[in-house]
């Protein structure tokens, strides 16, 4: 995050070190049509960005509602609780055992997901038999080729794509891919790569949803996507979603021999972050995946509104959030996407705590400048004590930051700030304080809510803050914005939410990773109206 130029409690150990040691080492990319894949390489291969005929609107606008510094569409929808997740047509009894198509070899260690493989190959064929036609028009042809566990000891030949065959090797470089010339998945099965770290962190719940993605591809594979022409992002969105709809399945207890938790849920979400395109990647480049904000976005479209949102689209592609540097960080030795945590001097009031209380002091002012009560500019103040804040509506702020009505004063925990900044980067902090200011407005709008909607709707209002300073598809923010959204600051955020959020839907404090996300997805797409619409009169 920086400015603009005209003014320039609990820890989940293994998720934070997986979500920032993991990301040094993974880029999500796709190969040229004849393999659509979930690849992992080095950072520093990746190519760097370069435009094509066809471009996706990276434009968060397109859904935007009503909007006080912003233009005007109508609102869309509301957030939804994970555990009610959208629903699919009916499927029939499984009369085909995964094992016809799982093609696991003879060398094949037993792993503690195997049984979820052949459970998740089963239901994918089973499930797809009856969607297919349902929303495709046509029957629906079998996976032809199987799918493929490649681990090093494999003795019998893995089918290749373009090649003679998939390697060990090839696949460490992949993680895990379909092929259309064989009509096949194939996934590591080994312990050396990539993919077996995120299992171990994660869980293995994972391999099933990455399966989920891939069989995705095969659908495209079969209604002729692949020969459409479409930017890559488009199609690794629709899969990122079928996944997602497959996972509420399963969530819900429809998938035979799976039983999913809101703890996979989650791990399906962070494993997309982990996987999400390196910062400076442009929508456009051949084999781009989207950023953490985006895939889970398509991910949730799916969970939530179920497989026949996701056919939709290829037409109709979701909004993008800019991934790439600005022209105003046209020397690269400015394209630091972190201001830093304290100001670099008191004359230099570039700090990140200073940046976000100088715009979110000029956003919701302005929001509520036609009302009775104004809003107050607030000041921001590391705790004291972030256990006992000492104020009468604010009683601690441990591992967040709060808003104390009493002296107008945002308090945060200076440790936990400082974590989330080393471990994510600025907008991790910006997010959290985001919210406080949120809070305040809930104050003034004389909401009613307490303990998780209060919190869901704080994070919606923090969204339709960030809608402000994020640039269009111009490059443009609002013009009363003071501050400006830099590429990854949005992934950031994300990532906090995996931290802050309940561990479970029935905890109903502060919300799920997956409802927090989702609520301030809305927020940043759709506006503060979508935000406010939700406060009874």
């Amino acid at each position: 995050m920086e400015l603009t130029t005209s003014r320039r409690g609990r820890r989940r150990g293994a998720l934070v070190v997986m979500l920032t040691v993991a990301l040094g080492v993974i880029a999500a990319c796709a190969q040229p049509t004849e393999v659509a894949v979930e690849r992992s390489r080095d950072l520093g291969d990746l190519p760097r960005p370069t435009e094509t005929t066809t471009e996706t609107s990276t434009d968060p606008s397109t859904d935007h509602s009503t909007d006080p510094t912003n233009g005007t569409t109508p609102p869309t929808g509301t957030s939804t609780d994970p555990t009610t997740p959208g629903s699919d047509p009916t499927v029939p009894p499984s009369t085909a055992p995964g094992a016809d198509v799982f093609e696991e070899g003879p060398d094949k260690a037993e792993r503690e997901y195997d049984d979820m493989v052949e459970a998740t190959v089963a239901d994918l064929e089973n499930s797809w038999a009856t969607f297919y036609p349902e929303f495709y028009g046509e029957p629906y042809e079998p996976l032809e080729g199987g799918v493929w566990p490649v681990y090093p000891d494999r003795s019998d030949r893995v089918p290749g794509c373009g090649t003679s065959e998939t390697s060990y090797r090839d696949i460490l470089a992949f993680a895990a891919f379909y092929c259309p010339l064989g009509d096949f998945i194939a996934y590591d099965d080994g312990d050396e790569g990539i993919f077996g770290q995120l299992i171990e962190d994660l869980g293995p719940s994972i391999v099933p949803v990455v399966i989920a993605h891939e069989w995705g591809h095969a659908i495209q594979a079969r209604n002729g996507t692949f020969d459409s022409g479409q930017p890559t992002i488009v199609t690794e969105q629709q899969a990122d979603c079928f996944s997602g709809a497959w996972t509420a399945r399963a969530r819900a207890g429809d998938v035979p021999g799976i039983e999913f938790t809101d703890t996979e849920v989650q791990a399906g979400m962070a494993a997309l972050i982990a996987v999400r395109d390196p910062i400076d990647t442009s929508a456009s480049t051949p084999g781009a995946h989207g950023s953490g904000f985006d895939r889970v976005g398509a991910f949730q479209a799916g969970y939530l509104n179920g497989t026949g949102r996701c056919t939709e689209l290829i037409d109709s592609p979701l909004p993008l959030v800019p991934n790439e540097f600005s022209e105003l960080n046209a020397d690269p030795a400015d394209r630091n996407p972190d201001a830093p945590f304290e100001d670099s001097s008191p004359d230099i009031k570039d700090g990140i705590f200073t940046i976000v209380a100088a715009d979110l002091n000029t956003y919701w002012p302005l929001v509520f400048e036609s009302t009775e009560t104004p809003f107050p500019v607030l000041v921001v103040e590391a705790a004291p004590d972030p256990a006992n804040v000492g104020c009468a509506d604010l009683e601690s702020v441990e591992e967040s930051a709060g808003y104390c009505q009493a002296d107008g004063t945002v308090y945060y925990d200076e440790s936990f700030m400082r974590e989330l900044y080393d471990q994510f980067g600025d907008f991790g902090v910006g997010y959290v304080l985001g919210t406080a200011w949120s809070d305040a407005a809930q104050d003034l709008l004389e909401s009613p809510f307490s303990d998780e909607p209060r919190s869901l709707l704080n994070d919606c209002l923090t969204g339709s803050w960030v809608r402000t300073i994020l640039p269009d598809e111009n490059d443009e923010t609002s013009p009363t914005a003071t501050a400006r959204i830099e590429p990854g600051d949005l992934d950031e955020a994300v990532q906090t939410t995996l931290l802050i959020g309940d561990a479970n839907a029935d905890e109903d404090i502060a919300g799920t990773a997956f409802e927090k996300i989702d609520n301030f997805r809305d927020g940043a797409l759709n506006g503060l109206e979508a935000c406010s619409e939700r406060i009874p009169d």
